[in-house]
């Protein structure tokens, strides 16, 4: 039964995106596949949803995605915007490098490669975590005759 954003979905859908960082690596377009993800919880501002990671990562590289999920989420904008388009919205404590993504209501960081790579990283997941809700949200009978008008039901 669907029931919106969960850590099952997230789990799924970075299951979905590990390949396409590891695939990335072996092409040389981004330097490794090592990171960490962090999933903000859009029920519960302020608040960690879910956290993935790949490779060895280090502690420090964690901490760098919360840095920019916090940055995204607390501005409404990706971290790289904030950095080009609207420095004014920093804050003293804030990270200034890009990776953290605010869209469809979600907010999402990576860290561990290039920042333009980690901010594409996070727009996988997000394309990946909205694709797989559509699919359960959606009855083969059309969105309508999902059998409940309340989720979680």
């Amino acid at each position: 039964m669907f029931s919106g954003l969960t850590p099952e979905l997230c789990a799924q859908a970075w299951e979905i995106v590990k390949p396409a960082i590891e695939r990335a690596a072996e092409h040389g377009a981004i330097r490794g596949a090592v990171g960490d993800l962090v999933v903000m919880d859009p029920a519960r501002p302020g608040t960690m949803l879910w956290a993935g990671s790949i490779g060895d990562t280090e502690d420090k590289t964690y901490g760098y995605a919360v840095a920019k999920a916090k940055v995204a989420e607390r501005t409404g904008l990706d971290t790289s915007r904030v950095r080009m388009e609207a420095p004014h919205l920093y804050t003293a404590g804030d990270i200034v490098y890009p990776g953290g993504v605010a869209r469809h209501g979600m907010v999402v960081a990576f860290s561990g490669v290039e920042g333009e790579a980690d901010e594409m990283i996070a727009e996988w997941f997000i394309a990946a975590v909205r694709g797989l809700a559509r699919l359960a949200f959606v009855s083969p009978h059309g969105p309508d005759a999902t059998g409940t008008r309340y989720l979680g039901e």
